[in-house]
């Protein structure tokens, strides 16, 4: 039975591990997203850490047994003063389970947790980003409602 929790300091080199993957499996889209060597450090100290200690952001792993087999980050940020009629705005920053894991309702899972967080804090609209060759990821959230909202283009110069 897949149990979802906040994550704890014991979790950090479970999700550092599952972080790595999710980039290696990025970086099969698009090479830009090859992790360089010294990069678990750096994410566990710039952004898993200081997410994990910040109201605004929401760390969850999905455990089998003692096992991490997924995790999610969410973070809130707003309003704009500039744009946005919002007052918040969520952001799902990483949504990964682990590829023996897939397909299982995991996902759809911790999803409905950050949901259920987003609520909570009274965020009315959710952005995030996914890679257009991600046909996986694409289609797992367009199951769940999500549409286009920005594309963001890119090219080698």
């Amino acid at each position: 039975m897949i149990k979802i929790i906040k994550a704890e300091e014991k979790h950090i080199p479970d999700i550092c591990k599952l972080w790595w993957e999710f980039m290696k499996y990025s970086e099969s889209f698009d090479p830009v997203f090859a992790p360089v060597e010294g990069a678990i450090p750096l994410f566990e100290k710039q952004e898993l850490r200081p997410a994990m200690q910040n109201k605004n952001s929401l760390i969850l792993v999905a455990l089998d047994g003692k096992k991490v087999v997924g995790y999610g980050y969410s973070l809130i940020y707003g309003p704009s003063k500039l744009t946005m009629k919002e007052d918040k705005a969520g952001c799902i920053h990483d949504l990964f389970i682990t590829r023996d894991c897939r397909r299982q309702g995991i996902g759809k899972t911790i999803y409905t947790e950050i949901l259920k967080w987003f609520r909570s804090k009274d965020v009315n609209r959710i952005y995030l980003d996914v890679n257009v060759n991600n046909h996986e990821a694409n289609e797992f959230w367009r199951k769940l409602g999500y549409t286009y909202f920005q594309i963001t283009l890119s090219r080698k110069i």
